[in-house]
This record gives structure tokens, C-alpha cells and sequence, in this order.
């Protein structure tokens, strides 16, 4: 199974989704479909995977599922923030 974790994030979107979580802003599912451009059903399936494998968790509230990270996921999502970061163009001097 960690195999299988390592692999996945070698895609973009459940990337996006780590580091779109770490906001104070709440999100759930098709706010956050939109926010990454991928499709509702595609962007469920990524956070049940994510779940899954307790990188995040949702709390109901009235209709909607607010979707948190776990510690964990917030570990994984600073370091793909900071990896991210480094593929930013810096200033030349």
C-alpha cells in the first residue's frame, strides 16, 4: 500500500488538493473540484483515496461535507508547498 501512496502523488491534482487545505478557507467537494479544474466525480474519488489513507477527513455540516486535513496531510502538504516553491522562478540579479 505505501507503494501505491508514493505513486500517487506523482499526479497533479491530489497535490493541488493537499495544498489548496492547507487555506483557512473550508472547502468541500465541488468548491474544491473547481478550484483544481477537475471534474466533481474525479475530485471525490481523489479524496477518497486521500481518506482512505487518513490524509483527510470530512465533518458534515447541515448538507455539506467540509473536507480537513489530518496531521499527517498537513505534514505531506507543507513539503509539496516547499517542493512546489522551489519550482518558482526566482528573481535574476
Amino acid at each position: 500500500m505505501e507503494e501505491e501512496l508514493k505513486y500517487m502523488f506523482i499526479h497533479e491534482k491530489p497535490v493541488k488538493i493537499l495544498v489548496k487545505l492547507q487555506s483557512p478557507q473550508e472547502y468541500y467537494a465541488s468548491a474544491l473540484s473547481t478550484e483544481i479544474d477537475a471534474t466533481y466525480s474525479h475530485t471525490v474519488k481523489i479524496l477518497q483515496r486521500l481518506e482512505e489513507y487518513e490524509l483527510v477527513e470530512f465533518e458534515e455540516r447541515g448538507r455539506k461535507k467540509i473536507v480537513t486535513l489530518t496531521e499527517q496531510g498537513a505534514k505531506l502538504a507543507k513539503i509539496f508547498t516547499e517542493l512546489m516553491d522551489e519550482f518558482e522562478p526566482r528573481p535574476s540579479l
